[in-house]
């Protein structure tokens, strides 16, 4: 466990570095490599699953969020963004069943109640679009805050200490309503 810990964490994080910075070849090879060193968890098939899924290939990532779940029933990510090939497929139904076992396993996953809004939405529910896409914005603020507080810790106890950002409420709301705008202008298409 000590082992995940330490080198499989630091290889997803590297992984997913890569992939935000544009490098997909890389991404894959990492998570790939995740996969090699440690077979026995979760997360190496879920993100070599995403590469999969937002490249198009959606049968073969359906396979690797399986593997996935085989590993652990209840991985959140997984369950999620099987959901999302579901929902791809116009598989509404499936799709919000796989979003509710997710937020079984964690009332907390963001993606989960988001993409559940969309899914929602696409059925016509508004009025669970809205709590779910709420609670989405909730829970990206509240972990927002916790990683700058995390950080700004980590800063603390390494002797930096800088000006403090802070951002005036009504800029959140801001923010909320251009997300709002963009996920039905999404949904709409």
């Amino acid at each position: 466990m000590a082992e995940w810990e330490e080198r499989g964490r630091a290889l997803l994080q590297q992984g997913t570095d890569a992939w935000e910075s544009g490098n997909r070849e890389r991404a894959e090879e990492v998570f790939n490599q995740v996969l090699e060193e440690f077979p026995e968890r979760p997360e190496g098939y879920n993100k070599v699953g995403v590469v999969m899924a937002e490249t198009g290939r959606l049968s073969e990532a359906e396979q690797y969020f399986l593997r996935a779940l085989t590993q652990d029933r209840q991985h959140a990510p997984a369950l999620t963004n099987l959901g999302n090939i579901y929902l791809e497929r116009g598989e509404t139904e499936q799709a919000i069943q796989h979003y509710m076992l997710a937020l079984q396993s964690d009332p907390e996953y963001p993606p989960a109640h988001r993409n559940l809004a969309v899914a929602y939405r696409r059925q016509g529910k508004y009025s669970s679009f809205v709590s779910s896409f709420k609670k989405s914005q909730k829970l990206d603020d509240r972990r927002a805050r916790q990683q700058f507080r995390d950080r700004r810790l980590g800063q603390a106890r390494a002797g930096h200490s800088g000006p403090r950002l802070t951002i005036p409420p009504f800029v959140w709301w801001i923010f909320i309503g251009i997300g709002v705008v963009l996920i039905l202008t999404v949904v709409h298409r």
